[in-house]
Parts: C-alpha cells; sequence; structure tokens
C-alpha cells in the first residue's frame, strides 16, 4: 500500500511524460548495433512557475516491446543547479522509482520499490551532475556547466551508485551550440544544437554512441 501511495505523489511532470508527444528522438547503439531509443524535451521554467529548466525523457530498451523502460526528469535553477531529479524504472524486476533533490552540499537520494525503501545522503553540490547508464539527454547538464578551461564534475549516478569524476571542455564561448570533450572516469565527446538540445554522445571504451534520430 505504501508504494502505491507513494506513485501517486509522484511529480505531474513525470506522470505526464508518459502522455504527451516528446519534441527530440535519439538513437542509442552499441557497436554499432541498435539497442534502444530515447525520446526528450527541454523547456524553460520549472513546477509552479519557477525559472530555470525542466528536462522530461522516456528510453526504452529495445525501442520495440521494451524489457527496460526509464523516465527521468531534472529540473534546475537558472545557475543549472539542481533542484529536483526523479527516475522511474520499470524493469524485470518491477517498477522502482528514484527521487533526489540538491540541499547545499549535499546530495539526498531516496530509491522506493516495492517491498522496500531506501534512502541516502551523498556529497553534493555545483559540481555534481546526475547521471544514467540508460538516459543520456541528462548529459545535457554536462554541456551547461562545460567551460573552455576544462570543468571538473563529479557524475552520480543514482540508479547503480556509480560516481566518475571527469572534465567536461567546451569548445567557444557558453550558450547555444556546444561541442564538449569527456576525459578522466568518463571519456568521450558531446554536441547539443542552438538550443542546448544533445545532438549527439560518444562515449570511449563502451562502444555506445547516441545520435539524433531522423525526423
Amino acid at each position: 500500500m505504501r508504494f502505491a501511495a507513494f506513485l501517486l505523489l509522484l511529480s505531474p511532470v513525470a506522470r505526464a511524460s508518459a502522455q504527451e508527444s516528446l519534441e527530440t528522438k535519439l538513437l542509442v547503439t552499441q557497436e554499432g548495433r541498435e539497442t534502444g531509443r530515447e525520446e526528450f524535451t527541454l523547456r524553460d521554467g520549472r513546477g509552479r512557475g519557477a525559472p530555470g529548466s525542466t528536462l522530461v525523457a522516456v528510453a526504452r530498451y529495445p525501442a520495440t516491446n521494451p524489457s527496460l523502460k526509464l523516465d527521468a526528469t531534472l529540473e534546475r535553477t537558472p545557475e543549472f543547479a539542481l533542484a529536483k531529479f526523479q527516475l522511474e524504472v520499470e524493469g524485470p524486476g518491477g517498477p522502482t522509482v528514484i527521487l533526489a533533490a540538491g540541499s547545499g552540499a549535499r546530495l539526498i537520494v531516496r530509491t522506493v520499490a516495492k517491498g522496500s525503501e531506501a534512502g541516502r545522503e551523498l556529497p553534493g553540490g555545483p559540481d555534481v551532475v546526475l547521471l544514467d547508464e540508460s538516459v543520456y539527454s541528462l548529459y545535457i547538464a554536462v554541456a551547461d556547466l562545460a567551460t573552455p578551461a576544462g570543468q571538473s564534475l563529479t557524475g552520480v549516478f543514482p540508479r547503480t551508485g556509480r560516481r566518475a569524476s571527469f572534465v567536461a571542455r567546451r569548445e567557444g564561448g557558453g550558450g547555444g551550440a556546444a561541442r564538449v570533450t569527456l576525459t578522466g572516469d568518463i571519456k568521450g565527446s558531446l554536441a547539443t544544437d542552438s538550443k542546448g538540445r544533445l545532438q549527439r554522445l560518444e562515449l570511449l571504451g563502451t562502444g555506445i554512441l547516441v545520435t539524433r534520430a531522423p525526423d
């Protein structure tokens, strides 16, 4: 009963993601073979009219009759700080919901699954980005924080508990279209368009390539 009640309290933005038409589509391949598809929308503003941005994403593996489906919502302040993160996972092990929020130098993560509930407090701060091994539009946050000199970041993967230290180096100035090189625990490159939406992501050493799908 507690799990069902918790699901009813989920963000309306996340619940609506399964119904709305998401504007950008991504093709996910590994070693040249398609493994899944992702769709996302990046828009101005947050819940209750607060300033900032909201990313809503849905990823399916495989794209047809998926055995793994993930719905993610990431809300950030105008300064790109974490305001709210929510990840709903439907897989062979049943549904799981992960919530995270930042509070100064702390990151509070709560995981709720059928029959279990757990909370964690992790080091946070402006250099922490929340990522997932299967929701690649979250790398938009990396592009926003990258600098020409190279910005040191820590990637936290709430679903698996992984932490990764890396440097994001941006070509050109801030804002708009960008190309970013990643070095450290995460190696590769990513590119965004003039609206800040992910166009391409390559993760070296994994064989993973994410590209904008044809309209």
